[in-house]
């Protein structure tokens, strides 16, 4: 495949500070993020979601957590469980 004018450079027109530079702004940027699954298993969401509305109905009370467990479940649905080994590789904060 060939590059544009655009898209070419030589490693020489930068200094060795530069390339440096570069080199350890994608070392902090961390790997990028995992594939999607090719077949997503949502069985464990629509679980997670019946039996936090079957509960809050229950209790008459929402958990506080709920969101936090459907949003987990999502992720997991589409990622995989391994999703969250990458995450918290991640410099991200909060």
């Amino acid at each position: 495949m060939a590059k544009s004018k655009d898209q070419e450079f030589e490693l020489s027109k930068f200094s060795d500070e530069e390339l440096m530079e570069e080199v350890a702004r994608r070392a902090k940027d961390g790997d990028p993020p995992p594939k999607p699954l090719e077949k997503p298993d949502f069985k464990k969401l629509v679980r997670v979601v019946i039996d936090g509305v079957d509960e809050a109905h229950e209790e008459k009370y929402e958990n506080d957590d709920f969101e936090h467990f459907v949003y987990e479940a999502a992720v997991e649905a589409v990622y995989g469980k391994g999703f969250w080994t990458w995450r918290n590789k991640q410099n991200w904060g909060g």
